[in-house]
């Protein structure tokens, strides 16, 4: 009987070939990372690359799942926990922070900086990486519509355009992260801005 012929087993743990290269398409963005910037950093061969995950697309849509699974701030529990829609969303800003400026890690937010420069031909990254961002903005409505629903805003509150003004603001301070920007700094620019909160429900 002739015994099956077993693949070749991998050489490489493949989760932390999947955070490597997570952190490389986060400091440089999709565009700008190439297969031989992946395969050097990841210390595997171009073929261990692509049976381990595919092509570079496939790769860098694994890391977007990583990142989301270990890296990006969960606004779930924060959105269930607090007891108002002005804490949850208090909350939610200062623990982003804390998530953009973590040591030995690419500052702000990969939904945010990773696919920037994708060229009109890359525009599937492009749509994927708005579908994360786009999904934080509809929760952050929900929760704004629970506020309304509980009490702790009014029926007429504008809630569309405070998620348009927190959602840019969130924005705003991961490039501010990018460049620089400690901790405490875009702490007090969060600290002003759930200040102007009462001002949209004027």
């Amino acid at each position: 009987m002739t015994k099956a012929k077993r693949g070749r087993p991998k050489c490489f743990d493949e989760q932390k070939a999947l955070e490597q290269a997570m952190l490389l398409f986060w400091q440089y963005g999709y565009e700008a990372t190439s297969i031989s910037d992946l395969t050097q950093a990841l210390g595997i061969t171009a073929p261990s690359l692509y049976c381990t995950f595919g092509d570079k697309t496939q790769l860098f849509y694994r890391c977007l799942e990583y990142y989301l699974a270990h890296e990006a701030c969960s606004f779930t529990v924060i959105f269930q926990q607090a007891k108002t829609a002005k804490i949850a969303i208090e909350i939610y800003l200062h623990e982003n922070i804390k998530h953009f400026n973590v040591a030995h890690k690419p500052k702000g937010c990969m939904f945010i900086t990773a696919a920037i420069n994708c060229p009109v031909e890359n525009q599937d990254i492009q749509n994927t990486v708005q579908h994360y961002r786009l999904n934080t903005r509809t929760q952050m409505l929900k929760r704004l519509q629970q506020g309304i629903t509980e009490g702790d805003l009014p029926h007429d509150a504008p809630i569309q355009l405070m998620v348009d003004f927190y959602c840019t603001l969130l924005q705003g301070l991961t490039l501010q992260a990018r460049d620089g920007a400690e901790t405490q700094q875009l702490q007090a620019v969060v600290d002003q801005a759930i200040k102007h909160w009462d001002i949209f429900l004027q």
